[in-house]
Order: structure tokens, then sequence, then C-alpha cells
């Protein structure tokens, strides 16, 4: 499945801040709404019902049946804040032990990913070695890209069994340059 922008004169969304890294929840046995907090432990803020938590990043990471993808911003012990609506705002959230929270160096190692339709098109291409000012353009309906090692903002990227190079996979200002339209091969 390949992100594909929005209809015309629906908007775009704005590309979330990629944070730390994801937290992936089974919603396997989940019928709970998920408990937020204004600070770890202290003050609760409210709920997400598990369905709503599902459709909330399906456009940035291909919806998987049973489980749900957040983007987490900060984690203080068992603790994770994370952004749990498209307006971007964040809540504080216990872990279980069911959940898993994968940090990005090793969340994009083996992705799929490709560029999001609203990345800057000075940013959507493929260069030779990191902080390149040349490349390659890659539009956002090319192939999926396999991810193979990240340094910082950058990762190694096979563009098919024959070619390679380097692209940015968030911007300076962490704001995400790419999704996922498929699976990472190994978590």
């Amino acid at each position: 499945m390949l992100l594909l922008p929005p209809p015309v004169g629906a908007a775009q969304r704005m590309r979330p801040y990629s944070g730390i890294g994801v937290l992936s929840i089974s919603t396997v046995g989940l019928t709970a709404p998920i408990p937020f907090y204004n600070e770890p432990g202290l003050v609760r803020s409210g709920t997400l019902a598990p369905l709503a938590a599902q459709r909330l990043n399906d456009w940035l990471f291909t919806a998987v049946p049973d489980r749900v993808v957040l983007l987490v911003k900060a984690r203080k012990g068992d603790w994770l804040r994370v952004e749990r609506d498209d307006a971007g705002r964040e809540s504080w959230l216990l872990v279980q032990r069911h959940w898993r929270y994968t940090p990005w160096p090793q969340f994009l190692k083996g992705a799929q990913v490709v560029f999001l339709p609203n990345s800057p098109k000075r940013l959507m291409q493929v260069v030779p070695q990191p902080e390149a000012l040349q490349g390659t353009p890659r539009p956002a309906t090319a192939p999926p890209m396999r991810v193979v090692m990240v340094q910082g903002d950058w990762a190694y990227v096979l563009l098919d069994a024959s070619s390679a190079g380097w692209i940015r996979w968030r911007e300076a200002d962490g704001r995400l340059l790419v999704g996922f339209p498929g699976e990472p091969m190994q978590q």
C-alpha cells in the first residue's frame, strides 16, 4: 500500500514531529479506552478509544489489523509521552507489558519508507552521502525504499536490487519526511 495524497480539495495533514520513537500497541483483547495523564501517574486527562487510536496514524503507517501505532515524544521510566490526536496534543501513558516502544533507529532499520506527499521537494532526494547538497529527486509516488541503516536524520536506503543512497528521514526541526507503507522486516 502506497501513501497517496489526499483527494483534491481535502486538506493535507501536517507532517508530525518524529519525537524519539514509536509505540506499538496490540489491540487484541483491548476493550477499555487507553488512559492518558497530564503528568506520569498524577492527573488523568482523558482516554482514547482503541478504534480511534487505530485511525490516528493510519495515514502515516500502513493500517495493520489489531495494532495501534503512536509517536513517542519523551520517556520517563515506564511512562511515555505520546501524540494523542491529529492536532499534535500530547499526553502521558503507562506502558503495558504487551506494548512495545521502539526508538527510531531500531524501528527504521529494515522498514520500507516513501517520502510523504507534503514533504519539501528540496528534501525529497537520494544523495551519495549524508549532508550532500545535490542528489536524484525522488517523488512520493516512487516505489518504497528499504532502510539499511540510520545515522542521525539520515537513512541509507536500497532503491532496488542494484542502487542505493542516502535520504533524510526527518527534517532538522524534527518533522517526519517519510511514511511507512509496509511492515518493517525486523522488530
